[in-house]
């Protein structure tokens, strides 16, 4: 079958997303089976597409990117490149297409260039028989803030594109060597046996590539699958372990991406408003979505109502060392009067700028 590579074959041509999957299938990790369109710009993988589809289990699909520069030691890109979830066979042909244009967005340029990154038109795409999990998440195998030796697990019910794409606050446990140091309070998604079982497959996973790893799964029943695993991309922001967070600040949420910025705050509520941001201001909104990259690139620091440590927003923010708070409930009607505001990414808070005394 021209151009399409069975998932447990692919290599480095087949993008690091599922070079990484198809390495961890051979190693015996539970991931779903699927196959790699390599070139979608040479139209001939569309002779031999109804066969591939054959060789896994009636659908639907997940059809996903595989960029050639996604899921790299530096630029994950997380979020840039579009997934198309719970796709039948009759629809295959189009996500393949447009998973495979997705480098030429908007959105996907100004990441790109935010880290001085290479993007391609058009780049390997994954197709893998989907998964209809009862719970879902991502789990690193260090705290991306902090980082400490701690495993840190997200999850949300169901399908885990909501956790990722920061549409909700998920359910979050962080264990460090003697245990669970911090789980949800009430309403658990998942069993300490459970959470047990996901640290251990994180360290497992570490061991094999080598590096902390960046990892999405999914619960089906009892089965635990892999879904995604790769290199946590490092923090451009700066944490001052001996700095105190700031007294009486307007609101708390959680610490999402390190540092101290002070900047005019930007109420965004949707894409109408992104005419109105400016170079440095704070970005506020409910929530963000990969649509919003270019606003987020050019922002002082980042805080949203709802949303995870380990979602795309807070690895993007991250990764252009922007101060990044999450899960602040009410953040957009509690900064609204305010003209300029301290966002500390290190310790969850936004409060008023510092008053900087005045010589006569």
């Amino acid at each position: 079958m021209s151009g399409i590579v069975p998932l447990a074959e692919s290599g480095e041509r087949c993008g690091r997303k599922a070079a990484t999957l198809g390495r961890l299938m051979r190693e015996g990790f539970a991931v779903p089976r699927g196959f790699v369109v390599a070139n979608p710009g040479d139209s001939r993988w569309r002779r031999g597409l109804g066969q591939a589809l054959a060789g896994l289990r009636p659908g639907p699909y997940a059809v996903r990117s595989s960029g050639l520069g996604e899921d790299g030691l530096t630029a994950s890109f997380a979020g840039q490149f579009h997934t198309t979830l719970n796709v039948p066979a009759a629809g295959v042909a189009d996500a393949i297409l447009w998973s495979a244009a997705s480098g030429s967005t908007v959105a996907a340029r100004a990441y790109a260039s935010r880290l001085g990154q290479a993007v391609a038109d058009v780049a390997p795409v994954l197709v893998q028989q989907m998964v209809q999990p009862d719970v879902a998440g991502v789990l690193f195998t260090r705290h991306p803030v902090t980082g400490a030796d701690q495993v840190v697990i997200e999850a949300v019910d169901g399908l885990g594109d909501r956790l990722v794409n920061g549409e909700v606050t998920p359910g979050r446990w962080i264990v460090g060597e003697h245990g669970i140091v911090e789980a949800p309070r009430s309403g658990a998604l998942l069993t300490e046996q459970q959470v047990g079982d996901l640290v251990r497959l994180g360290w497992q996973i570490e061991a094999r590539l080598g590096a902390p790893q960046d990892i999405e799964w999914a619960i089906e029943r009892t089965q635990v699958w892999v879904l995604q695993s790769r290199p946590i991309t490092p923090s451009g922001g700066s944490r001052a372990d001996d700095e105190r967070p700031v007294a009486d600040p307007i609101l708390s949420g959680i610490a999402a991406s390190p540092g101290l910025a002070t900047g005019r705050v930007s109420v965004v509520r949707g894409l109408d408003d992104f005419a109105e941001f400016r170079e440095g201001d704070v970005l506020v909104c409910r929530a963000t979505s990969p649509a919003w990259t270019p606003v987020l690139a050019r922002a002082a620091a980042v805080v949203t109502e709802t949303g995870g440590l380990l979602s795309h927003a807070a690895i993007v923010a991250r990764e252009f060392g922007v101060p990044a708070v999450v899960s602040a409930d009410d953040a957009t009607a509690l900064l609204a009067g305010h003209a300029t505001v301290l966002v500390d990414g290190n310790h969850g808070t936004v409060a008023q700028p510092f008053e900087r005394p005045t010589c006569d």
